[in-house]
């Protein structure tokens, strides 16, 4: 049941490795809003909504420079009572590979429920996890983006 996507990015490492950990680069892509303390047990919270930065309680679990972040992940309000509750949180791992000019990333998402609002939040995240790799890509391709410059 973990969500699984692999996608190669024709920037180096170092570019992608930052568009997931600092906050600025963070939120050009993944979140309007975001708080990042880049260390293991320190926050990784995002916020849909920039005028409520109510903390999340979500931490990195693992922080392995540039090859491995592994974070708690809380989905948006309306599956907030199968998956945001704590003990209930699923996980986020993200690989980093260099190979030769392309960067690996994978992108493992576990801890679903097995229950109707467990697949629901599931398939959701599916498609949302598609989108994001895919605009992630595009703005650090692009010549004119802010993720694609050092």
């Amino acid at each position: 049941m973990t969500i699984k996507h692999e996608i190669f990015i024709e920037k180096e490492l170092d570019l992608v490795w930052r568009a997931w950990t600092e906050e600025d680069r963070v939120k050009a892509w993944l979140a309007p809003a975001a708080r990042i303390e880049p260390w293991e047990g320190g926050r990784y919270e995002l916020y849909p909504n920039p005028n409520d930065q109510t903390p999340t309680g979500c931490k990195l679990l693992k922080y392995e420079k540039p090859r491995v972040l592994q974070f708690e992940w809380k989905g948006p309000e309306v599956f907030a009572e199968t998956m945001n509750l704590d003990g209930d949180l699923t996980m986020v791992q993200v690989n980093f590979k260099q190979m030769e000019d392309l960067t690996r990333l994978s992108v493992m998402h576990i801890g679903w429920k097995n229950t109707p609002q467990g697949m629901a939040a599931r398939q959701w995240h599916v498609r949302t996890w598609l989108q994001l790799l895919d605009e992630l890509k595009a703005a650090i391709e692009s010549e004119e983006h802010m993720l694609s410059r050092p």
